[in-house]
């Protein structure tokens, strides 16, 4: 892999960075002895609205980078939940049409259990990298309980310039499905009864 050629940390909830609209790569990584998932969830331009998220889930699905959304998960890492380095990757093609993409994780593991956590306890981050290898990090910081964490959004409705927001926001699955756009679509699980 390539060497990072600038590293952006948007440590807090509300800071924010331009980024590029094109061609990047969104990578969750932790090293807990927990399954997180990476998901996608988008509002498009036109109001469409849309996830990409794993085939483990009922109703998922990869994504593709040829067709829209133009987002691809590459797998789900950390099904057994152990120790060590794990990672989750999604590859975006484009987001021209894309007015907000939402970038989440879900601890499957305590969800299972039906025990809300605080993310800031499995030591993750997700990086955003652009074609030119410069990353933009946030970390999972947020003491708040839940089971989803909304980590940060891409705010493409500007002319100038899209933003890359930290909002570690964590929420229980209700509030999740309501308030995200494109969540409505995300299958009531086992563990969301």
């Amino acid at each position: 892999m390539e060497e990072l050629k600038q590293k952006i940390i948007l440590e807090s909830k509300g800071q924010e960075a331009d980024i590029s609209v094109k061609e990047l790569v969104v990578i969750l990584t932790w090293s807990a002895d927990v399954d997180l998932d990476l998901l996608a969830f988008y509002r498009a331009k036109d109001g469409r609205t849309g996830s990409v998220f794993s085939a483990h889930y009922p109703g998922g699905t990869l994504g593709s980078l040829k067709t829209f959304p133009f987002i691809e998960l590459n797998c789900d890492d950390g099904i057994e939940a152990s120790c060590g380095e794990k990672q989750e990757m999604l590859r975006i093609s484009e987001l021209t049409d894309i007015a907000e993409l939402y970038i989440v994780t879900i601890n499957y593991t305590d969800a299972v259990a039906n025990k809300p956590s605080a993310f800031i306890d499995y030591d993750g981050s997700v990086m955003v990298i652009n074609d030119k290898w410069e990353a933009i990090q946030v970390p999972l910081n947020s003491p708040e309980k839940g089971y989803a964490a909304v980590v940060c959004k891409i705010d493409n409705t500007s002319q100038t310039a899209a933003r890359l927001i930290n909002l570690n926001s964590v929420m229980d699955f209700k509030n999740f499905m309501s308030t995200i756009p494109g969540a409505n679509m995300f299958i009531r699980l086992k563990f969301y009864e």
